[in-house]
């Protein structure tokens, strides 16, 4: 599920909710759980709007507060302990999060997710998002830098490799540092062939990637960059960078150029 962001200063979205599959106010059903982060962003949510707007309160605590006679078990063996089991990396766990109506208060409250650790409280930063991001490409370089080229003369390619710094705000809520950095360089040379690798090449006088051409024609130079991403959440108290889910990719061609040979000729 992806999150709508906006961002600045080189690409904006929409500052509504997107895929993510969240119905704020759980469709009326008062059993219905839902995850540590998507009830956070529910509890966010209604916080925002005014208080007569509002169709549930809500309330963090360890205590149990399922209503009397209910057979639902509470969140935790122990009250007012956190399970055994949940090892939290970011710091102590979060009490459960309860929810009542508004309109009919008497119906008690009913739990909406569980115990959590304060990690999972962080929106994710997910493939889809990384792929919204607008990164400009890395360059076609070659040298010779201008056709013709000759057949059976290697031509050297390389990119100059430089990390994509962004700034975003999923949901608008929550501000993330996103930083993209290349890990894959796809040369396509316009004859067929192609070479890939995972370092960046480097100009004249290294020859740490070349193609040769072997016909006459024209061809055009194309580098695919495949790029991936750490990312860190203004909230997070500790501002621990994390590694986003997925790639993206750019892709930028060179101009087109010549390719000849030249022949020598016996002259009297």
């Amino acid at each position: 599920m992806a999150a709508v962001i906006t961002a600045s200063p080189v690409h904006a979205r929409d500052d509504t909710l997107g895929g993510r599959g969240i119905e704020v106010g759980g469709g009326g059903d008062d059993e219905y759980r839902i995850d540590a982060w998507s009830a956070e962003y529910e509890y966010r949510l209604s916080q925002r709007l005014r208080p007569e707007q509002r169709e549930f309160d809500y309330v963090r605590t360890p205590e149990c507060k399922w209503p009397g006679g209910s057979d639902a078990p509470c969140p935790q063996i122990y009250p007012g302990l956190p399970p055994l089991s949940l090892a939290c990396e970011d710091g102590v766990p979060i009490a459960p999060l309860w929810r009542t109506r508004v309109d009919n208060p008497g119906a008690g409250w009913h739990l909406r997710a569980d115990w959590a650790c304060p990690e999972d409280l962080l929106p994710p930063f997910t493939a889809e998002d990384l792929r919204a991001l607008k990164i400009a490409p890395l360059k076609v370089n070659h040298q010779p830098a201008d056709g013709p080229m000759l057949i059976s003369k290697p031509v050297i390619v390389f990119a100059e490799p430089d990390d994509r710094e962004f700034h975003v705000v999923l949901f608008g809520m929550w501000g993330v540092d996103v930083v993209v950095s290349p890990q894959q360089y796809t040369w396509e040379f316009g004859d067929g062939q192609t070479l890939t690798t995972t370092e960046p090449g480097r100009p004249y006088p290294a020859f740490d990637l070349t193609h040769e051409y072997d016909e006459v024609g024209t061809a055009q130079i194309a580098l695919t960059t495949t790029w991936s991403a750490k990312y860190r959440v203004d909230t997070d108290p500790r501002q621990r960078w994390r590694d986003a889910n997925g790639i993206a990719v750019t892709v930028d061609r060179g101009v087109e150029f010549e390719v000849i040979e030249l022949r020598s000729k016996l002259v009297d």
